[in-house]
């Protein structure tokens, strides 16, 4: 059985080996690229203009809906619930959550006009109080008459 010492010397020698065969196929290459270039008279400048001379990629324009992953999204049409405070990026709540609240045990810190961020939203911490209790006698209730009695009082919180 071999060692590791006598292992990491084959790594070295066949890394060299494979170093010294890329080093000569592509010096080859380069030299079949001049003489056909060489053949039919081309230059760089009408490599570029065949637009071989591009990077693989999208255009640094592109803006089509893949571009544009990862980052918020200018054309949605739900407005923003969420904004993380560090970069200001907005998410409404829908599909995939960005990384930047992924994780979060608790959303309601990066709401947009949440009581965590110091204004309040929708009529203020009472009728927030209010709506919550009502949805908890909504969720609770098991008659057709608390249900409905428990809308009527969010309803008239919200209002």
């Amino acid at each position: 059985m071999a060692t590791l010492s006598q292992l990491e010397n084959q790594i070295q020698k066949l890394q060299r080996r494979a170093d010294a065969l890329r080093e000569k196929k592509s010096t080859e290459a380069i030299a079949n690229i001049q003489a056909l270039m060489a053949e039919y008279g081309l230059t760089t400048a009408d490599l570029a203009k065949a637009g071989l001379g591009k990077k693989r990629g999208r255009p640094a324009g592109s803006t089509n809906a893949s571009a544009s992953r990862g980052k918020t999204a200018a054309k949605s049409k739900l407005p923003p619930k969420y904004r993380d405070p560090a970069t200001g990026a907005t998410w409404s709540g829908h599909a995939r959550p960005p990384a930047w609240i992924k994780d979060a045990s608790d959303r309601s810190v990066f709401l947009i006009d949440s009581p965590a961020t110091g204004s309040v939203a929708r009529g203020g911490a009472a009728s927030a109080s209010r709506a919550a209790s009502a949805k908890g006698a909504i969720k609770g209730a098991t008659k057709g008459a608390a249900k409905k009695t428990a809308r009527k009082s969010v309803q008239r919180a919200s209002a």
